[in-house]
């Protein structure tokens, strides 16, 4: 399978919203053990992208990227997180 332009994007998305959280979790911003896991954060902030996108493109968040570009995403996403912030709580 070939990820198209969109499905890149969208792992590419998921890398830096993973990145991001993690920078949080090192800078204190988020509780390093919390209720809340880390890794939900990348994926309900990839969710909220995709049905961003789909507003701003007019079409339905669904159809935007394919269901493995939806996993690698969120595989990458937490794999950045772990870079950044040292590990997964």
């Amino acid at each position: 399978m070939q990820f198209s332009r969109a499905d890149i994007l969208f792992i590419a998305a998921g890398a830096a919203l993973g990145a991001a959280v993690g920078w949080a979790v090192k800078a204190g911003l988020l509780a390093t053990y919390a209720a809340f896991p880390h890794y939900l954060f990348v994926l309900i902030g990839m969710g909220l992208i995709e049905v961003v996108a789909g507003f701003v493109l007019g079409r339905s968040p669904g159809t935007l990227v394919g269901m493995p570009a939806r996993l690698a995403a969120f595989v990458v996403g937490v794999g950045a997180l772990m870079l950044v912030a040292g590990g997964i709580s």
